[in-house]
């Protein structure tokens, strides 16, 4: 998975890039169709946004959260993504153990 990560109005230190990229490898475990995160931190004032964007295959996800700490900010936003990710998941397996036990009953292949 492609990982853009851009700070407006804010240099991103080293340290936070380190700790976002091993953060969103994370989320490849919940789906094999991610095809790039683009992580955005903001700063205005005294507020510190984040925002995250996950793209893959016929899907996009966005998670924002604002906190007085930038690390505080991307732990919140990627615990939203993190629970869009886990829903997501589960709708799939859902709807594939349903295909699955239409077909054990109709004795064919369902669509």
């Amino acid at each position: 998975m492609k990982i853009d990560i851009t700070g407006r109005h804010f240099h991103v230190t080293d340290p936070l890039r380190v700790y976002t990229d091993e953060k969103i490898g994370k989320l490849d475990k919940y789906s094999l169709k991610l095809e790039a995160a683009h992580v955005i931190f903001d700063v205005q004032k005294f507020m510190h946004f984040s925002e995250i964007v996950l793209r893959g295959k016929r899907m996009r996800l966005t998670a924002k959260a604002a906190s007085t700490d930038m690390y505080s900010a991307f732990d919140k936003s990627f615990d939203s993504i993190r629970l869009q990710l886990e829903r997501r998941h589960e709708r799939v397996r859902d709807r594939q153990a349903y295909r699955a036990d239409k077909q054990s009953q109709t004795g064919r292949r369902a669509k």
